[in-house]
């Protein structure tokens, strides 16, 4: 097959700038470094190191990059070979759309059974149908589109017969605990794309038990191992004595955006049970892109109950709120703490514990985690029965107890993280854009 032009939708962008400059089309390489980040966490990396991997190998010719970035250039060329499109909502569908897939997101979650109404859905509709009016009117020459996750469930069908499309499906998919009405919309834009990948057999058997006809992959999430840096000592002491972290420390880690979702309360709750003060709780994460860019401020909210919680139990001086981290950062946190933990009630998978394997860290997730699927029970470390903080404190304690199993425990962790290297994975995405592309033709 000749090299390809991929199209990419998602709704967070890959980079943000601190500025508009005023022009439509903005290159990278003209701003100082101070102007924009790039997005952690979540799946703008995990694109950004998959289209740098196709690139490079040859199968790629270039990609172009589509996401709801509010107030940004039209066009911004991040690298050779990768360009980004800015999509802008004005402000009542933005409040309808970001309403819209919260009900989505808080079904799939089992955080509640509500429906949508029309006025939200309509707003939800308005963005799916600029996004596809851009890409059908400007973008002749790209071959295939894959598109990231629920926000954009709508765009397969309506690209119809113009573009072969995969959709990436990244958070849970149960579909016994989905609203009626919430659960056929979904399976009916499952089912507009010519394929969808999966993170984990969970969600591969949720789709064959909610009766979808398509063709459907599993493929774990990835992360490029070499974007992660060992951290030389004097980095690591400032990082340490910035946060309070002191020599005697057992520093259990959690990295994940402010959401009820994510469970940090069930976490701390079980670092309280246990009454060695020498055990401390690093928090890591602010909002996410709907809280930061959208005008929803559930992780304030949730911060602030986090907080409250834990003056209520007296662990002020054992819980350190970090709040959102560089990268930089992110690689110090990942080698002071002793023990990773993910608790979330239920999540699509969690690259976290795996960025946090590549230092050698054991981890403990609950069952309702992606990610779990890949944790043997005494090897590379627990799971416990999701909400179950009474079972998560003993894990934890164990591994604070035990260097020997800790150590042993790290190394298998380490090991464990290649299923997720983007040079595993990267070969069965290639076989399915081939797929979807000769197929559609």
């Amino acid at each position: 097959m000749e090299k390809i032009n991929l199209g990419i939708v998602s709704q967070t962008p890959v980079v943000r700038l601190s500025k508009n400059p005023g022009r439509d089309i903005v290159k990278l390489s003209e701003l100082d470094k101070q102007d924009y980040t790039y997005t952690v966490g979540g799946v703008a990396p995990m694109i950004k190191s998959q289209l740098v991997e196709l690139i490079g190998s040859g199968f790629l010719r270039k990609a172009t990059w589509f996401s709801l970035n509010p107030n940004a250039p039209k066009n911004i060329i991040i690298s050779k070979g990768i360009d980004a499109v800015s999509v802008h909502l004005e402000h009542e569908s933005s409040k309808g759309y970001t309403k819209f897939k919260e009900d989505v997101w808080n079904n799939v979650h089992n955080l509640s059974t509500s429906t949508f109404t029309i006025k939200s859905y309509l707003g939800y509709f308005k963005y799916n149908s600029e996004l596809a009016k851009i890409m059908l009117q400007n973008y002749e020459d790209i071959n295939l589109f894959e598109i990231h996750d629920f926000q954009q469930l709508l765009l397969g069908a309506m690209l119809g017969p113009s573009f072969p499309t995969i959709l990436r499906w990244h958070i849970p998919f149960v579909p016994e605990i989905l609203n009626k009405n919430i659960r056929k919309f979904v399976v009916n834009g499952l089912e507009g794309n010519d394929a969808v990948i999966v993170s984990t057999k969970r969600d591969l058997e949720g789709l064959i038990r909610a009766g979808y006809k398509g063709n459907a992959y599993q493929i774990y999430p990835h992360i490029d191992p070499s974007e992660w840096k060992k951290v030389e000592r004097s980095r690591m002491d400032e990082f340490a004595n910035r946060f309070g972290i002191m020599n005697g420390d057992f520093l259990v880690l959690n990295v994940a955006r402010m959401d009820e979702i994510k469970s940090q309360d069930d976490l701390v709750k079980a670092v309280a049970l246990l009454k060695n003060r020498k055990i401390k709780l690093m928090l890591v994460g602010g909002g996410s892109f709907t809280s930061n860019n959208l005008g929803y401020p559930k992780s304030e909210i949730w911060l602030g109950k986090l907080k409250t919680l834990v003056k209520r139990l007296g662990m002020e001086d054992r819980v350190i709120f970090a709040g959102s981290l560089n990268h930089s950062d992110l690689e110090c946190a990942y080698t002071r703490a002793d023990l990773f933990v993910l608790p979330s009630r239920t999540e699509g998978f969690g690259l976290v514990v795996v960025e946090s394997w590549l230092y050698n860290t054991p981890a403990v997730v609950s069952d309702g985690a992606g990610v779990s699927e890949l944790v043997m029970n005494g090897i590379n470390g627990f799971t416990f029965r999701s909400g179950n903080f009474n079972e998560l404190a003993i894990s934890i304690f164990k591994i604070y107890k035990d260097d020997k199993m800790r150590v042993e425990m790290g190394a298998s962790a380490r090991g464990m993280a290649r299923a997720c290297y983007v040079s595993t994975t990267i070969g069965i995405i290639q076989k399915a854009y081939e797929s979807a592309i000769e197929n559609f033709a």
